[in-house]
């Protein structure tokens, strides 16, 4: 007899046949579909997330919810605030005094009557000048940080270069001239300029090594 003409399908490889409108490959087209709408979600909102390179506390966002921001622009400024350092800069005629590893007091201008210890952690190797003098910055840690520091904060900072016991000392203000470890003091209610030999020198007191004795009246010199 005449072979009949297969209905109800359409020829597939391996000899099987799949019926139009088959429920089941039509759930599967809309998982599949569902399956790379999810991976697209995903891995849009993975671009969209910002992981901090460090532990610290975010000091300002540079934009808000819809805004765009360049390339290579700053978005969010973060700081370590757990091992903030302080920057300052010293005159060259201090500077070379100055090495890594001294102790120095730091006095923040919130709270000027509360000293912290601090160490110097950097000097640089290089001067810059300000249109007046060549100075030198210097980086110093806190021993033991505050919790509440700023930022920019105004720091008054002083470093301790040297020490000697029983030293005699006059004002700063009472020593000139100072070149090549001597200077001039006007001695006595008449002033006589005499010619001093100095040690260490602060931003107070100056070492006097030799020209003076104690109890000598010596007045200001500028």
């Amino acid at each position: 007899s005449p072979a009949a003409p297969a209905t109800g399908g359409t020829a597939c490889p391996g000899g099987g046949t799949n019926r139009a409108g088959d429920p089941i490959l039509t759930a599967q087209r809309r998982v599949n579909q569902a399956e790379a709408s999810l991976a697209e979600a995903e891995e849009t909102l993975a671009g969209a997330t910002i992981t901090a390179p460090i532990a610290g506390k975010v000091l300002s966002v540079a934009g808000s919810v819809g805004s765009q921001v360049g390339r290579g622009s700053t978005f969010i400024t973060l700081a370590d605030t757990f091992a903030m350092q302080v920057s300052a800069r010293f005159p060259e005629a201090d500077a070379g005094a100055i090495a890594v590893g001294q102790s120095a007091t730091l006095t923040l201008a919130d709270r000027p009557d509360q000293e912290f210890a601090a160490t110097v952690g950097q000097v640089d190797p290089v001067g810059a000048t300000d249109g007046t003098m060549v100075r030198y910055g210097v980086l110093l840690s806190f021993t033991d940080a505050p919790d509440t520091l700023l930022v920019g904060q105004s720091v008054a900072v002083t470093i301790r270069t040297g020490e000697v016991a029983e030293a005699l000392r006059v004002p700063s203000t009472a020593v000139g001239d100072l070149v090549d470890g001597t200077g001039t003091v006007r001695v006595g209610t008449g002033g006589e300029p005499r010619t001093v030999s100095v040690g260490l020198r602060g931003d107070q007191y100056v070492e006097i090594t030799s020209g003076l004795t104690a109890g000598e009246e010596v007045r200001r010199s500028w």
